[in-house]
């Protein structure tokens, strides 16, 4: 059968599964322009998360805030638009933003978390315009598509009182480190949600969600263990995986606003002999060794309250 939606790590990992049949049926999902429908809800959102690549190479996820109306989709939903304010000027130095030229591969999910809807969104920087206390970035759509509410934990957003947010600006510094320290290992002991940006052929780059139940990723020294819960049987990332290495994870702070991002390699492994609270009955796991990491607040502080964890969680 003819496929041109999925590359070869992809159907490699589709076989290997025994998720082919499904991986076509949820291809019809995939558009080369954001989705009619799907327009108000980009309108809507108020954080993302971008993966791509540094000017060494190495591949970062970030978040991004802002107020509603600070991504929008063009008039023929081919492109992308996403002014953020930076009053701290904090993006001016935040990997991969800092570093994005015209022509690079990006990847931006738009994520909802009261409603626990998803849209991801892969194409190329057209345009970048950089300022003191703000950056606009335009991104042409290559491909598009919703995904499942799964592993998403529902929360909603708090108002952000003054001197709240004043308080984000004189006390939350940026911290940057190679090893794992007692700090950033507490931090992930106890995350609930991750993004992981990876790379396909071409270097296109991709991000994607992971949720679970507080320490479903486990450390053991610089190696983080994530498991790979059963998705949409497309294996983006563990497609992405078997052919480049290189990927980046970010894990947020949803009461601090403020982001963990690390870099480095990963690798999937299959038919792990796991308990199946550990993979959820997959038996597949990603192994992220870290290079490096880097602790920052948001760009425009914004603090969530857990409401309920997904029902999905193993």
């Amino acid at each position: 059968m003819d496929d041109h939606i999925f590359h070869a790590g992809e159907r490699l990992v589709q076989e290997r599964t025994g998720e082919r049949g499904t991986a076509l049926i949820n291809r019809r999902s995939i558009s080369p322009g954001i989705p009619a429908a799907a327009r108000n809800f980009v309108g809507q959102q108020r954080w993302c998360v971008l993966g791509a690549a540094d000017v060494a190479g190495a591949i970062w996820a970030c978040m991004l805030s802002g107020e509603p109306g600070f991504v929008q989709a063009s008039d023929d939903l081919r492109s992308l638009h996403v002014a953020s304010r930076d009053p701290q000027g904090v993006l001016a130095s935040m990997a991969p933003i800092a570093d994005l030229q015209p022509a690079q591969s990006i990847a931006v999910l738009l994520i909802e978390l009261q409603t626990r809807r998803r849209l991801r969104i892969n194409g190329r920087v057209s345009q970048v315009t950089a300022q003191a206390s703000a950056q606009a970035l335009e991104v042409a759509v290559g491909q598009a598509f919703p995904v499942c509410p799964r592993y998403i934990q529902k929360r909603e957003l708090l108002p952000l009182e003054a001197e709240a947010a004043s308080e984000h600006r004189t006390r939350t510094a940026a911290t940057s480190g190679t090893l794992l320290d007692e700090a950033t290992s507490t931090w992930i002991a106890g995350a609930d949600t991750l993004f992981i940006a990876s790379l396909g052929p071409s270097e296109d780059a991709d991000i994607s969600h992971r949720g679970g139940r507080p320490g479903f990723v486990q450390q053991q020294g610089q190696v983080l263990r994530i498991p790979d819960f059963n998705g949409n049987s497309m294996f983006n990332t563990l497609g992405n995986l078997e052919l480049e290495s290189r990927c980046g994870l970010v894990f947020p702070d949803f009461e601090g606003a403020r982001q963990l991002q690390l870099t480095g390699h990963a690798r999937a492994h299959f038919g792990v002999d796991a308990d199946i609270d550990q993979t959820g009955g997959t038996g597949r796991w990603i192994e992220f060794q870290v290079d490096s990491w880097r602790s920052t607040p948001l760009n425009l502080p914004q603090r969530w309250r857990l409401l309920e964890a997904s029902p999905y969680n193993p």
